[in-house]
């Protein structure tokens, strides 16, 4: 697995099981229970530490938000492990890997991290989940209403969230396996909400960056000016946000990078042409959320990276096209 990918993919990190209660009171349409979230998140201010547990695995990041006159800001620091930090301003954000001299600067990309996990058009949410409450939890000392979303299909997981009572920000997400197991979770241990935003707070701790490289991603390109690689059947509800070009040195075409996401979960498409003898597919789990598929075609190694079950970058896997070419 090459550098970028691997970045790629870093990009991509204990409840009974869901019990489907109640659907959303008629004065509280779908629509208006997910736009709740979605604003709350926007337009909050607030700070606090979460905590990313998977695998067995337990990782902490500090987080500040702040939304002032339209302006939205946004700072995470991992405190386990490689450092790590996330700055966003608006749509653009910037991530800083101290460790390999690097920023990763994307641009209206889409790109959530927990507790902004919800964003319109919401009907992508009610065309492949149900969406019901739950009930009432308690999260970091405050009383939060269970949110449970339940695939429509195989195709991706179940999540529960707990959002914060009365103003609607999300202090849990819990992502759930096909018995209804917590395989992923994101969890505030504690937060305070409705702090002043000074913005002075969101620049970053790695001011003397003149000799990092910077991996600048754009947005999704147009089908003219694209790479002509596609997925033929892509899960319902996904659609691509992102398509990446980049040169491999002695490569002609070099590797193309594609991002899918159905709003909550994203699927990464690595094409790149092939080395040495030909390997067999591989399709496996690199974690209990996070899928993994190989195989090669017509000279070139295609890789699937996801959050989702296995048979979606399976399936995605298997029907990698290019649109400039008779052959897949």
């Amino acid at each position: 697995m090459n550098v970028h990918l691997k970045r790629a993919v870093f990009g991509l990190l204990l409840l009974p099981a869901l019990v489907w209660a109640d659907a959303p009171k008629a004065t509280e349409t779908q629509d208006d229970l997910l736009a709740q979230l979605a604003a709350a998140a926007q337009q909050l201010s607030y700070t606090g530490i979460f905590v990313f547990q998977h695998d067995g695995r337990m990782e902490a990041s500090r987080v500040i938000h702040g939304f002032e006159n339209g302006q939205e800001r946004t700072k995470i620091d991992t405190l386990d492990g490689p450092p790590r930090e996330i700055i966003r301003a608006n749509d653009e954000m910037r991530c800083y890997f101290p460790d390999v001299r690097s920023i990763r600067l994307e641009h209206g990309q889409g790109r959530r991290y927990f507790p902004a996990l919800i964003a319109p058009p919401f009907q992508n949410y009610r065309d492949n989940y149900d969406i019901t409450i739950e009930g009432v939890d308690r999260v970091a000392g405050h009383d939060c209403q269970i949110i449970a979303l339940r695939p429509r299909d195989n195709l991706r997981f179940a999540h529960q969230f707990c959002a914060d009572l009365p103003t609607n920000l999300l202090l849990k997400e819990v992502t759930l396996g096909p018995h209804g197991e917590p395989i992923q979770m994101s969890v505030f241990t504690e937060i305070t909400i409705g702090v002043h935003a000074d913005f002075t707070q969101f620049k970053p701790d790695y001011t003397d960056t003149t000799d990092w490289h910077v991996d600048n991603v754009p947005s999704v390109v147009s089908q003219k000016e694209g790479s002509g690689w596609s997925v033929a059947n892509v899960p319902p509800g996904f659609r691509k946000i992102v398509e990446v070009r980049r040169p491999i040195p002695g490569h002609v075409g070099g590797m193309t990078h594609l991002v899918y996401s159905d709003g909550l979960a994203t699927i990464s498409v690595f094409i790149e042409p092939a080395d040495g003898p030909p390997r067999p597919a591989r399709i496996e789990s690199l974690r209990s959320s996070l899928s993994y598929f190989s195989a090669r075609t017509a000279g070139q190694q295609i890789t699937v990276v996801g959050e989702v079950p296995l048979a979606s970058v399976t399936q995605m896997g298997q029907s990698v096209i290019n649109l400039r070419s008779s052959h897949p």
